[in-house]
């Protein structure tokens, strides 16, 4: 068991890592092709200020985001809180996304996106669990 906890570290670290890399290609695709990704999104932007700004939100976020995520990974201390914001970030995501679907009833074209954001949810909640038992491990070792 004591092997198990020296490296449950890179498991949040591997959850982590799979999330940023996440957000920075959903990021990247709205940075370099908004116009693009946004049909692909059926989201229709007008030229000039729209792609401005959904090069910015669609963009922008995610990739701060994932950049804030990258930064965490190089420091035992910040696993958890990473974790946690994932966690959050993904639940918020979710629930947004299933009020919406309800709202606007499109549930049936949204499930394909509910199953992975929910996935990650589950992950990071699992990997947050085992981080913070290795620091009571770890703190009463």
């Amino acid at each position: 068991m004591k092997r198990f906890w020296k490296l449950s570290p890179w498991i949040g670290r591997l959850v982590i890592l799979g999330v940023a890399g996440l957000f920075a290609m959903i990021s990247l695709k709205f940075v370099l092709d908004p116009q693009h990704a946004a049909a692909n999104a059926g989201i229709t932007i007008e030229p000039g200020l729209g792609t401005t700004n959904t090069r910015a939100g669609f963009g922008g976020f995610p990739l701060g985001f994932a950049a804030i995520l990258v930064f965490c990974l190089f420091s035992l201390r910040r696993l958890l809180a990473a974790l946690a914001s994932i966690a959050t970030v993904t639940a918020i995501i979710l629930l947004v996304r299933l009020f919406g679907a309800v709202q606007d009833a499109t549930f049936a074209q949204s499930a394909h996106l509910l199953i992975p954001e929910a996935a990650i949810l589950v992950v990071s909640l699992l990997a947050a669990v085992i981080e913070a038992r290795r620091r009571h491990h770890v703190a009463a070792a």
